[in-house]
């Protein structure tokens, strides 16, 4: 695939396996504000329940003042140019953020996640879309330096790692793109069949994964050991106001008790 892999046959059709892989995932409920942070011209939100859908454009930085991107015509779908890791919206503003492929670009993955976890809403979800870097696709990018291969691919129990020590409880996952990444139409379609059993027979070998979180309210007890363990695999990052409010939280029932 070429630097622009999204617009080519392989990159449209992967694309639109993963809106699909998606919407069987992304739990059934309505979404008052969705956040999609990365691929603009694609939008996973389209066809979900959500009375205001907000795409952001991490690509455009550097685009001269006054030449606004042409974006695709979507309902209801607002455009906004951002950095991934300095998003400019409230706390607890979204029931739904979306990142496709946002992490494997990213230089600074867990700076996004912490800046999404403080967006979304107590018990609003996080879609993670990535390659899987023990796949086709995986072994593909050791051959190629253009996008998409020269993203990071992440294993996908690491990624859930993550998301789990910043109090995410897995509400869904699953895999799609067991083909090899060929751009022939004619030999995707001859090695259709391979999905059905790489779903089937290797489950976790597919080209892309795509995890659903869900935040977790309050915790009401103590995560002393996760805590610690989390700062170790993730330095630098603030630790999440969930936690300040579960020790607030005990200290008044325990105070109480006393």
């Amino acid at each position: 695939m070429s630097k622009c892999w999204q617009n080519s046959s392989l990159g449209k059709a992967l694309l639109e396996t993963e809106v699909g892989r998606c919407r069987e995932l992304i739990p059934s409920q309505y979404y008052a504000n969705a956040l999609q942070v990365g691929m603009p011209r694609f939008s996973y939100l389209k066809d979900l329940e959500v009375r205001q859908r907000l795409i952001v454009d991490t690509g455009n930085l550097d685009s001269l003042p006054g030449l606004a991107p042409e974006y695709p015509y979507y309902r209801n779908h607002h455009y906004i140019v951002s950095d991934s890791s300095a998003l400019p919206f409230p706390e607890r503003s979204c029931g739904l953020v979306v990142l496709p492929h946002t992490l494997d670009f990213s230089d600074t993955p867990h700076e996004v996640l912490r800046q999404v976890t403080q967006i979304l809403e107590p018990e609003g979800c996080l879609v993670i879309i990535g390659f899987n870097q023990f796949s086709l696709y995986g072994g593909a990018r050791l051959f190629g330096r253009q996008q998409p291969w020269n993203g990071r691919f992440y294993r996908v129990g690491r990624v859930q790692d993550w998301i789990s020590l910043l109090g995410y409880d897995l509400a869904g996952a699953g895999m799609v793109a067991y083909r090899p990444p060929l751009q022939s139409l004619k030999w995707r379609n001859r090695l259709e069949f391979l999905e059905k059993v790489g779903n089937r027979w290797w489950p976790g070998l597919g080209g892309v994964y795509v995890i659903v979180g869900r935040k977790r309210e309050v915790a009401m007890t103590p995560r002393t050991i996760a805590q610690s363990t989390w700062r170790r695999l993730l330095p630098g990052i603030a630790q999440p106001a969930s936690q300040q409010a579960a020790r607030t939280a005990l200290k008044l029932v325990v105070d109480k008790q006393g």
